[in-house]
């Protein structure tokens, strides 16, 4: 069986010849071959058998059937498989079948300068929606293609003919069979296609090596095309290489929170309000083609409902007009992939969509629209789903939609237009209706947006917020960080309960394969929370529970900046050299001074050999003298907070430093201050991971000067931690905070627990647990594939046996939950038997930290107080 990365992946693996390998002769050979790395079949311009693994006798099929089995299919279709480290090899994104045929279609664009030429780059998207026909046996016969070129047998043999007119008779054909524009080319097409660019597109199109991508057309299935890969295609031509598209596989994750089978009606109204070229829009009609079949006994739909469904349903609006053709087109192709062959052929005529369901125009017109009751108002809908611009720059319509809402709330934060997409998509609800839309993650961490998301509580209820910033590179063209927010019409009440997802970037999720999350990503935040609370949402980016209430605790304490103003202390970032087209000063003090930047902090103080003369003389603005004359405490913006104490005269340091001074008659103090921060870093550095306003959220590591002025300081209060106080803040710092950033490259992941692991884990759960119920002890923890099972028992250790022979199936089944296509849950496993409670969890280093103990014991303790004991 092909490792598939996803149903339906477009490929020709079993076209390979098997001769061609003579280990594929012994007897009752059986092979598995992966195409989520790329083609394993192609080698030296023709095809070559070579199989992932051969399994040569029956005993070893037997095996590979069983779930402990690599290759089991079990192990497939609930995602464990991806858990082996040793069969991520068979996983590449970048060179998967749809990865690489998208990618060997955007260079034929590019040789063919498709941004200048519409009609080559219009007529290549034709080839695949063509090819995607044939491969499907729609046409009548391969002679029909002989009607238009004499002998030709495909597509390719009419764009062979190098006769223009051959190919638009062709396409002519096919748009007056099926309407709807949908085979239609630019205006002014005979003065662009001509026999010399025919010919260029011919050789290309059919091209035997376009950036070592061999054979193009021969080594993909286009039968099994899925739907998005031809929406993430088009979307590639619509605003250029530098865009921001939503992946096919996001887009399925948020329509199963947005429109969950189990909720929907069949009738619901659909509306992206930035479509591109529809990936959303693409992925809800299917939703409702499957909830229509359901109703139906599962029969196919035929072509009148679904046209009822598309245009009932199905709505976009785009700025640009390109995208709203593409939209046009991903959906055509939607509908032709939910008919049978021979109903394509002889029942589907498309209806135009332009101008009805897909309006070319700016969404803040529509908004006026809805304001002002005008005629072109498009009503509201059931749902409202997206991934609107991330642009600090609103639209003339936008500004005037803006300045329409002063007297309710501020102006949108930063002028961002996806904030104010996310607010106007709330006026387009109906009573019932559900927004989901893709926002900068600002919108949760920023401390300037607290008045805006005041604003959403005001206007909705927030429901669920997806949670992407820990996750690099989700997007193609950028990286941006992101969340996507899910609500519905009307206020919010403070207790009103909002789940927050912290998403992470995992094998599965690297490589584009779904999505995972497990119990310690899943989190419950409470309206007044998101209003006000400007620390429980990073405090759940780093593992949630009692994280939060121990950040907060810190917060309260006096600061750095109330000792520094207390005792009149110059604080301060360092300089910025002037440019062009900044105001300039000039700072005789620091020119021709002894300067060092920031990579000469280290851990042991300034590094000597990294001090220069500043030959500077323009500042972009003056600096108070005193921040650069001794003595003076250093310290880097950074999560590592090196810092050092300096008394040898004047040192200039760049911006990414905070320097504070003190008068020479109290350089002892100041010392003593810079002593009493350096005992404390490790804490500090835990504080700033959990509360910090820009590490891990903005940049990786960066901070900000703010985030250094409020850490906790008091020379009284030593800032002693309690036992799982200072469990939590070292897992911050050793594990959490790398978790965020590497996700699958962090040791959480990379490492299994070993026996050690666990047994801390199990010390201070039981000691957690001890000071209600005194009797718990910790048993012999069971290692098994890929999970560990650690058992705990009140009062006397029973003696039997703690797992039966197969045990091994049904706990894993226990572990992992697939019931979204797009999501992988792993669950914590806790099972109640008599005095015995086993907790069963992944094998993986990121279940058994110290972290995870108090969170399962604060978890178990409600369970059993629930259970009355």
């Amino acid at each position: 069986q092909p490792l598939s990365p996803a149903p339906g992946a477009p490929t020709r693996q079993h076209h390979a010849k098997r001769q061609q390998n003579p280990d594929s002769h012994h007897t009752g050979a059986q092979s598995r071959l992966s195409c989520a790395r790329g083609a394993d079949f192609w080698r030296n311009d023709e095809h070559v058998y070579s199989p992932a693994e051969h399994i040569e006798v029956a005993a070893q099929v037997d095996s590979a059937l069983s779930r402990r089995h690599r290759f089991s299919a079990m192990r497939l279709a609930d995602g464990t498989f991806w858990d082996d480290p040793q069969n991520r090899r068979l996983a590449n994104q970048k060179k998967s079948a749809h990865a690489s045929l998208i990618q060997a279609i955007v260079d034929v664009d590019s040789e063919l300068n498709g941004a200048e030429n519409p009609v080559l780059r219009r007529l290549l998207l034709l080839t695949v929606l063509i090819k995607y026909l044939e491969d499907r046996r729609v046409f009548p016969t391969a002679g029909w293609f002989g009607r238009f070129h004499a002998g030709a047998r495909s597509f390719f043999d009419v764009l062979k003919s190098d006769d223009p007119e051959c190919v638009l008779r062709l396409l002519a054909t096919l748009e007056d069979r099926f309407n709807g524009d949908v085979f239609a080319l630019p205006f002014d097409t005979g003065k662009t296609l001509t026999k010399s660019s025919l010919r260029k597109f011919a050789r290309l199109v059919e091209a035997r090596a376009i950036e070592q991508q061999r054979y193009l057309w021969e080594q993909y299935s286009f039968e099994h095309l899925p739907v998005e890969v031809i929406s993430h295609l088009y979307q590639r031509f619509v605003h250029g290489s530098t865009a921001v598209y939503t992946p096919p596989f996001l887009a399925a994750l948020l329509l199963d929170f947005a429109m969950p089978y189990e909720s929907m009606t069949g009738t619901e109204r659909v509306l992206d309000p930035a479509c591109g070229s529809g990936v959303f829009l693409v992925g809800a009609f299917r939703r409702l083609v499957n909830v229509w079949r359901s109703k139906h006994q599962w029969k196919q739909a035929d072509v009148q409902s679904l046209k009822r469904i598309l245009t009932h349903s199905i709505f976009g609006i785009e700025l640009d007009s390109g995208a709203v053709d593409l939209t046009a087109f991903s959906l055509a192709l939607a509908v032709c992939d939910a008919l049978k062959p021979n109903a394509i052929w002889n029942e589907l005529r498309f209806d135009p969509l332009r101008g009805t369901n897909l309006l070319e125009g700016d969404f803040f017109d529509w908004v006026l629209a809805r304001v002002e009751d005008t005629a072109e108002a498009i009503g509201t809908f059931d749902v409202v789903i997206g991934n609107p611009p991330f642009e600090s720059e609103l639209t003339e319509p936008g500004q005037r939609v803006d300045e329409l809402f002063q007297t309710e709330r501020p102006r949108t934060p930063d002028k961002q237009t996806a904030y104010l997409f996310l607010e106007q998509s709330l006026g387009m609800l109906n009573e019932d209706g559900r927004v989901c839309l893709i926002q900068p993650s600002g919108v949760l961490y920023n401390r300037q947006v607290h008045r805006f998301r005041q604003r959403l509580l005001k206007i909705s209820t927030p429901t669920a917020v997806l949670d992407f910033t820990s996750i690099r590179n989700l997007y193609d063209g950028a990286d941006p960080k992101t969340v996507a927010v899910l609500a519905r019409l009307g206020a919010s009440s403070p207790d009103d309960r909002i789940r927050h997802l912290t998403f992470r970037r995992t094998f599965c999720t690297f490589e584009r394969l779904g999505f995972e999350i497990d119990h310690y990503d899943c989190h419950t935040v409470r309206s007044e929370q998101m209003a006000a609370d400007q620390f429980v949402w990073k405090a759940n980016l780093l593992g949630g529970g009692r994280l939060h209430q121990l950040g907060k605790r810190f917060k309260e304490l006096p600061t750095i900046r109330d000792h520094v103003e207390k005792h009149a202390w110059v604080m301060g970032e360092g300089y910025i050299v002037g440019r062009p087209d900044k105001q300039v000063h000039a700072a005789a003090y620091l020119t021709g001074s002894p300067a060092i930047t920031a990579k000469a902090l280290t851990a042991d103080g300034i590094d000597p050999d990294k001090v220069f003369l500043v030959k500077d003389t323009r500042f972009q603005w003056p600096r108070t003298e005193s921040l650069f004359i001794a003595p003076l405490v250093l310290v880097h913006e950074n999560l590592s907070l090196a810092m050092a104490f300096w008394d040898h005269g004047r040192l200039g340091y760049d911006q990414q430093i905070v320097g504070i001074h003190a008068p020479e008659e109290q350089k002892d103090d100041l010392k003593r201050f810079f002593e009493q921060l350096q005992e404390r870093i490790e804490l500090y550095r835990f504080i700033i991971s959990v509360a910090g306003s820009r590490s891990l959220v903005g940049k990786a590591t960066a901070i900000r000067q703010g985030d250094i002025e409020s850490l906790p300081f008091s020379v009284t209060d030593d800032l002693t931690l309690s036992y799982w106080e200072s469990a939590l803040a070292d897992d911050v710092v050793e594990y959490l905070s790398p978790y965020v950033r590497l996700g699958h490259k962090s040791d959480l992941l990379k490492n299994d627990a070993d026996r050690a692991d666990v047994t801390t884990y199990s010390e201070l759960f039981c000691r957690l647990l001890g000071c209600v119920y005194s009797n718990i002890q910790s048993a012999e923890p069971t290692f098994l594939s890929g999970m560990i099972v650690q058992p705990f028992f009140f009062g006397d250790e029973p003696r039997v046996e703690w797992l039966g022979p197969d045990c091994e199936e049904h706990l894993a089944s226990l572990l992992h939950d697939d019931t979204l296509e797009s999501l992988r849950t792993i669950r914590v496993v806790r099972l109640y038997h008599e005095n015995v409670l086993f907790i069963i969890k992944p094998d993986r280093l990121r279940y058994w930290i110290r972290s995870t103990a108090i969170r399962d014991a604060d978890d178990t303790l409600i369970d059993l107080q629930k259970q009355g004991y």
